[in-house]
Order: structure tokens, then C-alpha cells, then sequence
């Protein structure tokens, strides 16, 4: 008996009865159902948040223990310790208890999302086509097939296309063509996989056949 309330009480009242209600409030949009479904959403937003709030209080104890013990790679959590700190100074700072002023704050906001983490983005989406460009090539010396070379001759065609070259606009229109034909494909299958997949993983809640927030 202890065995079937630890192991179904959990299942039936955090999971498959909430996710019944709300997939309900859809399928019949009534009054009642939409004002429960809407309750139900805020509070797993109000979950979601202190979730991530021990997150960071997670991160901030792993890291902060590398960091007083000098551990390998401490300068990488020094790194990360900052940058979260400062990351988080915007949002404290619009805080109308501190009665600091709009354009300060704002100012913050747009010197670190504008002028570091946009760029810093841009660098990484840079390096990597030339990543994708190194393991197309190893890629051909270990395995010599038809889909490896296909795959470094889009690689090369898709970096050509976005470089100005003189008389290369037609491997920009090669390379439209790519990103909008069979990238696109490849990119709606795997959204409907991703689509399948949570679908599946939900049936499994639903029944009782999947529950990851138990150790059992």
C-alpha cells in the first residue's frame, strides 16, 4: 500500500491530472476550464522561476567552490561568476524600491546585451561554419563517400555565397536555395520529430508510464 501511494498519488495529482485539465481547457473552452488552465500555467511559471533561481544558486556554489579552492580551470568560473553578476545588475536596478533612474538602468542593459553579447554571438556563429568547414574535410579523409563530399560541397557553397565575391551571385542564389529548399525540409522534419517526441513523452506521464520527478 505505501509502495502504490508513493509510487501513484504523485503521478495522478502532479501530472496527470494538471495535464488532463489543461489539454481539457483546449479541446472544451469553457469558463471554468480556461480560468483553471490559466491558474495552472501561472503557477508552474511561478515554479519555473524558483527553479531557476536555484539554478543560479547552484551555479554560483559550484563555481564559487572551484574558485576559493583554486581548483583547474577556476579562471573560466571567475570568468562566468562576473559575467552573471553583471548580466544581472539591469534587471536589479529597475527595481522602483531602488529608485534608480530609467536611463542608467537602460543604459546597462543595452552596453551589455548590445555591445558584448551580440557580439560575442556573432563571433561564435562565425567560428562555426569554419568548425563545420574542418569536420567536412576530416570528415572526407576518414570516410570516403558520397555524403561526405556532398556535405563539404554545401558547406563550401553556403561560406561562398555570404562573401561579396565578383561575379559569385549565383552561389548566393545557390546558396537561398540550399537554406530554403532542403535546409528547410530537414528543418520541419526535425521540428515534427521534436513535435512527435513531446507528444509521446506526455501520452507517457499521462498513463503513468514516465515519471522523471520521482526516484522510482
Amino acid at each position: 500500500m505505501s509502495k502504490l501511494v508513493k509510487s501513484w498519488i504523485p503521478i495522478v495529482f502532479f501530472a496527470v491530472l494538471p495535464g488532463l485539465m489543461v489539454l481539457a481547457s483546449y479541446l472544451m473552452p469553457a469558463w471554468g476550464l480556461v480560468d483553471l488552465r490559466n491558474r495552472l500555467i501561472e503557477w508552474a511559471v511561478i515554479v519555473a522561476a524558483f527553479t531557476f533561481m536555484l539554478g543560479i544558486f547552484n551555479i554560483l556554489q559550484v563555481h564559487g567552490r572551484r574558485l576559493s579552492r583554486r581548483r583547474s580551470g577556476w579562471f573560466y568560473s571567475l570568468v562566468l561568476v562576473v559575467a552573471m553578476a553583471l548580466a544581472m545588475l539591469p534587471p536589479i536596478f529597475s527595481i522602483p524600491l531602488l529608485n534608480v533612474p530609467e536611463s542608467t538602468w537602460m543604459w546597462a542593459d543595452r552596453l551589455i546585451f548590445d555591445d558584448i553579447i551580440t557580439p560575442v554571438g556573432a563571433t561564435l556563429a562565425a567560428l562555426v561554419a569554419f568548425v563545420l568547414l574542418a569536420a567536412a574535410f576530416r570528415l572526407l579523409r576518414t570516410r570516403h563517400s558520397a555524403e561526405a563530399l556532398l556535405f563539404l560541397v554545401v558547406v563550401i557553397v553556403t561560406l561562398l555565397g555570404t562573401t561579396p565575391l565578383v561575379g559569385g551571385e549565383w552561389l548566393a542564389d545557390v546558396r537561398y536555395w540550399l537554406i530554403t529548399v532542403p535546409g528547410m525540409a530537414g528543418m520541419r522534419g526535425l521540428l515534427l520529430g521534436v513535435g512527435l517526441g513531446i507528444m509521446i513523452t506526455a501520452l507517457r506521464v499521462f498513463i503513468g508510464d514516465e515519471h522523471p520527478y520521482t526516484d522510482l
